[in-house]
């Protein structure tokens, strides 16, 4: 990564924005969204649109330009969104001065970060950079992400937050929440808050937790995925979330972080060599509980292997290869 992804906290803090066109508007569209407080100054002509966030009181409005005393205490970083040389010049040697974060629209080498494409999905925010090299690929991603996210998924978000503590009074034992959780967010349930049903969906949520049996056992499995290491494209929708969803990874040794970076983060990987000694460690880690992912080349998987995993009551799946001629 040439740039790394994080989130401000704008609670209690202020944006500066320099500029008054239609660069400046873009970008207070985005940051009035968020809690804080938000200063504009502009040396030129100012878009009605601007005037109106001043009307409003959402933001405060400076004819002018922008001076060290300008600058509160709680900034938390600036945007000099101005087609305007001089202007643009003078605020980032004033903010550079008073090491403020600076992100400078059309002149990334003065900038300090970068505003990413956002998918905003209230509570679920998304975002999508080149680093700067290319806007137009970022929106274009943007689309993309946009049009695969529902419209409630923020709300989702906050369903699943406001059950956080009875869930964790409910279930104290890890590897039960989290099984619960998988089984929360791809059930009916949260089928039901996406479709805005949300007091059905909290009887529902309330009837699942008063049922569950924290004395059972979490049942393990194990998946199975074949594909080709040179072309990690061709991974499977199912394929991909059985492996972000895995606690153990065990791979062939030709697969690189292009395939293995999908996984969750926090999951154990081990690359193989001997196929009959992954096998049982594969099942070993299914008796415990957790997910295991056997990720290997087409046709390399012996047929002994799925009669190994056909023993016990836990699930076993295979995802086979994508092909492509």
């Amino acid at each position: 990564m040439d740039v790394f992804p994080s989130f401000w906290k704008l609670e209690g803090k202020t944006v500066l924005v320099v500029g008054g066109g239609d660069a400046a508007v873009r970008k207070l569209r985005l940051v009035t969204r968020t809690p804080g407080q938000v200063s504009v100054f502009a040396t030129g002509p100012i878009d009605a649109e601007i005037e109106g966030l001043r009307d409003n009181g959402r933001i405060t409005l400076v004819a002018g330009a922008l001076r060290p005393q300008d600058i509160p205490d709680n900034t938390a970083f600036a945007i000099v969104a101005t087609e305007d040389d001089a202007e643009a010049e003078a605020a980032i040697a004033v903010l550079k001065d008073a090491h403020v974060p600076v992100n400078a629209v059309d002149r990334t080498d003065n900038c300090d970060f970068v505003v990413p494409s956002i998918v905003d999905r209230d509570s679920v925010v998304v975002g999508i950079s080149t680093g700067g090299a290319a806007p137009v690929l970022a929106r274009n991603i943007r689309e993309t992400v946009e049009s695969a996210l529902p419209e409630k998924l923020g709300a989702l978000a906050r369903f699943a937050a406001s059950f956080r503590p009875a869930v964790a009074g409910t279930i104290p034992h890890g590897k039960q929440r989290k099984a619960f959780w998988e089984k929360f967010f791809d059930g009916p349930v949260s089928d039901m808050v996406l479709r805005g049903e949300e007091t059905a969906a909290r009887e529902a949520m309330l009837s699942d937790l008063n049922r569950h049996d924290s004395r059972k056992q979490v049942t393990g499995d194990v998946t199975v995925i074949e594909l080709d290491p040179t072309q990690p494209d061709l991974l499977s929708l199912r394929g991909l979330r059985r492996l972000q969803r895995a606690d153990v990874v065990f791979h062939d040794a030709r697969f690189d972080s292009r395939v293995l970076e999908l996984a969750r983060r926090d999951a154990d990987h081990s690359a193989f060599t001997d196929m009959t000694r992954t096998i049982s460690d594969a099942c070993t880690a299914r008796g415990k509980g957790l997910s295991a992912v056997i990720l290997t080349l087409p046709g390399t998987a012996p047929g002994e292997m799925f009669e190994t995993l056909r023993h016990g009551s836990a699930a076993r799946e295979t995802v086979p290869a994508v092909r492509f001629a």
